[in-house]
């Protein structure tokens, strides 16, 4: 899932789906606004490459927690 820099709001996008995470969901698991995620995801604000990271490592643990 990361990359190095900024995801592509295209890349989010498809993380969120694959991960099957409303955009509130995904928001709450980095500790931000719904809006913010939904900006991310628009292309309006580019997200950081620290919360892109966080999330991919959330990411990872939960699906390990859930096997």
């Amino acid at each position: 899932m990361p990359g190095s820099g900024n995801p592509l709001p295209k890349e989010i996008l498809d993380a969120r789906k694959r991960l099957g995470l409303t955009q509130t969901q995904a928001a709450v698991m980095l500790h931000t606004t719904c809006r913010v995620w939904q900006q991310w995801e628009s292309g309006k604000r580019k997200m950081h490459p620290a919360f892109w990271e966080l999330f991919s490592v959330k990411a990872m643990l939960n699906a390990r927690i859930t096997k």
